[in-house]
């Protein structure tokens, strides 16, 4: 077992502990986290087989302002209540000494984003009826997301706020699904947007 402050070569965060999630190679980056592979080390599957995820690690000097940890674990308590299958499931929300670290369903797939930057690289376009099949799993997340509702049944009303391409995943198994409700507005929201801050 990885000691909780040990590194696996000079990237942060890689081969460390925090909580009992040991974070692994990078899959992606973006202005206020980074996204790795993590092994569940205290959660096994039935069957035996290593259950991996996709971790979000807050970058440090964000980790260190009251603001930015609040929205963050903001964006975990929101998505918890969000359940629908074209909706990235949020699993837990973690922090270590000076690490927060939100805890996401691992999809096999790739961003829009890329996908259609590849098919433009390729001078082609997409096909109609795929075109179609992703916006209709978007919009059906994203009512999902305006549909969920706290435990006792009060709606949150939480409106994305960022839909674009590169947070929607789009999976092997021909699924898309809507990730990162960091910026969403919703009722009863922790950290509000201040006049003038830019998310």
């Amino acid at each position: 077992m990885t000691a909780p402050e040990q590194l696996i070569g000079d990237a942060p965060y890689v081969g460390r502990r925090i909580g009992h999630y040991l974070i692994l190679d990078e899959i992606a980056s973006g202005g206020m986290a980074t996204v790795h592979l993590a092994h569940d080390l205290d959660g096994a599957s039935s069957t035996g087989e290593t259950k991996f995820f996709a971790a979000k690690c807050m970058h440090a000097h964000y980790a260190r302002d009251p603001d930015f940890v609040s929205m963050f674990t903001d964006e975990a308590t929101l998505c918890t209540l969000i359940r629908h299958e074209n909706v990235v499931a949020t699993i837990d929300v973690t922090q270590g000494t000076e690490e927060l670290l939100l805890v996401l369903e691992l999809v096999e797939g790739e961003s829009l984003s890329k996908l259609l930057k590849s098919v433009h690289q390729r001078k082609d376009r997409v096909p109609q009826p795929i075109v179609s099949a992703i916006v209709r799993d978007m919009l059906r997340g994203l009512h999902a997301a305006h549909e969920a509702t706290t435990p006792e049944g009060e709606p949150l009303l939480i409106v994305h706020r960022d839909v674009s391409p590169h947070n929607v995943l789009v999976g092997t198994d021909g699924m898309a699904r809507v990730l990162d409700f960091g910026v969403a507005k919703a009722r009863g929201r922790v950290q509000q947007t201040q006049k003038g801050q830019l998310k």
